[in-house]
């Protein structure tokens, strides 16, 4: 069903371009193409199927229909990301830049615009930028900006200090150490979050109202992996809380039968309701793929939670 609906969704983008005469992008092209061929259809399938044998969680206990296309979508469209950085500028599916303070490319620069905006912290040192805005008095534009701007630098030359390291211990040459920092950082930016959300049954609930808020977060440290040496490990949430009100897909979409869209306004819930989307990641340095080393990106764990409760009466 994952693929399936990847495949339709694919097929439906390329037909909507075609009738308007539009030119899509490479990077666009290159997502069609993985789910319109059926050769590279049955390779992400067998690459699922691989997954969830080797998964822990799926060999301890019976998984939910739902938790299980999680964790396959997840893993899927994470494992194509961190691929994506070894082809080929035309043949990639995104069209992601790179910059940095230390490298030259090795940072997502989604993660750099982003940085302030999310909670971090690299093998347990936090870095949160409220505590650089509170202990400054200054409230001007300008004072303020530049504080953000020192935010990224700081935090962003740390990450890159502390991955250059790792691969320097783990004996990466020039290349493989650019694609892990590429891979790694890509997840800890908003296309990251994006994974998390479109796996997970949250992307079908649209939030709002006075007092909603949204938490995201990205811890980065190593861990041993026995005969696989060591790992870098990366756990990253996404919360949402105050909100009063949602849509989901049915109450946005049209009503079967009928020939105009069917609007019936927001649903009403309690503040104490929240999504929340959970996941840890381990990067290896894996086998050769075009001379250079890749990086593998494996979900070890992974939450999805919804929780709805009835507004006041």
């Amino acid at each position: 069903q994952v693929f399936s609906d990847l495949e339709k969704q694919s097929q439906e983008e390329k037909e909507h371009c075609e009738r308007a005469g539009l030119e899509p992008s490479y990077a666009k092209v290159n997502r069609w193409a993985t789910y319109t061929s059926t050769e590279r259809l049955r390779e992400c399938m067998s690459n699922s199927m691989e997954f969830i044998r080797n998964h822990a969680e799926c060999r301890a206990r019976p998984l939910s229909v739902r938790h299980l296309r999680f964790l396959i979508l997840l893993q899927h469209l994470i494992a194509q990301d961190t691929v994506d950085v070894c082809r080929p500028e035309t043949e990639r599916r995104h069209a992601d830049a790179f910059e940095g303070f230390l490298t030259e490319d090795g940072v997502n620069s989604q993660l750099i615009k982003d940085a302030h905006r999310s909670e971090w912290a690299i093998e347990g040192v936090s870095y949160l930028l409220q505590t650089e805005l509170t202990a400054s008095s200054h409230d001007k534009g300008d004072d303020r900006r530049k504080i953000i701007a020192d935010f990224q630098r700081d935090l962003v030359s740390a990450l890159e200090s502390y991955l250059l390291g790792f691969c320097r211990r783990r004996c990466l040459s020039e290349e493989g150490t650019r694609r892990l920092l590429q891979a790694v950082t890509t997840q800890m930016s908003q296309c990251g979050l994006a994974n998390l959300d479109r796996s997970s049954q949250a992307a079908t609930y649209f939030v709002s109202g006075q007092g909603l808020e949204q938490r995201t977060a990205f811890n980065l440290s190593t861990m041993d992996c026995g005969t696989l040496g060591e790992s870098l490990k990366l756990s990253m949430f996404c919360m949402k809380t105050g909100f009063s009100q949602y849509h989901t897909e049915q109450s946005l979409g049209f009503d079967i039968g009928q020939e105009t869209a069917v609007h019936c306004g927001p649903m009403l819930c309690a503040p104490s309701s929240y999504l929340y989307q959970y996941a840890t990641l381990q990067f290896t340095p894996g086998q050769l793929l075009g001379g250079w080393e890749r990086t593998e990106c494996v979900v070890i764990d992974a939450l999805d939670e919804v929780c709805i409760e009835p507004a006041s009466s």
